[in-house]
């Protein structure tokens, strides 16, 4: 009689622990992939793919603003939550532009931020101010150095919110 009181103890201790051991496993489990989860949904790097005018605006607005935060942070600020609007120009229309294609992109937010402007050379961008360049980068390295510093969401943030406008003028055909 004792052997068998033994033996259901021992039968029970050992389905006890499988219990537990198993219901820890999946709790495991379930909170790996809800941490592997967490962390792709804080992750939003970005790349230089399929580099449209309104990427390349939101990438330049929010390295300008961290890099020149004295001239630039309220328009990056502003672009996250407001409209903008970039206005493609022809650059021989400011002389003060010296660098760049033949556009010039005007950035305008809806609080009336005025006189910032950037062209590009592939692959860099010139930044410019109140009718002065304050400096220039290349597209790769202002993507290596927003994803460093987790800005990936903001620049999305901008995107959806760049409305653009060409006011290039076209040559006449007389």
């Amino acid at each position: 009689m004792m052997k068998k009181l033994v033996s259901i103890g021992l039968v029970g201790l050992l389905t006890c622990t499988m219990l537990t051991a198993c219901s820890n496993s999946q709790n495991n489990t379930s909170s790996s992939s809800a941490e592997k989860t967490t962390t792709v949904k804080k992750s939003s790097k970005i790349t230089a793919n399929n580099l449209t005018t309104k990427k390349q605006t939101a990438i330049t607005i929010a390295y300008a603003g961290e890099k020149y935060p004295d001239i630039w942070k309220k328009t990056f600020k502003q672009a996250q939550n407001n409209p903008v609007t970039v206005k493609l120009h022809n650059r021989k229309d400011f002389s003060y532009m010296q660098n760049g294609s033949d556009v010039a992109y005007e950035i305008a937010t809806v609080d009336g931020d005025k006189y910032f402007y950037y062209t590009k050379n592939d692959p860099t961008i010139f930044f410019y101010h109140k009718n002065k360049e304050i400096g220039s980068s290349d597209i790769k390295m202002m993507i290596k150095y927003l994803n460093n510093h987790n800005d990936g969401s903001k620049v999305n943030k901008i995107i959806k919110n760049i409305k653009v406008v060409d006011e290039r003028k076209t040559a006449s055909k007389d």
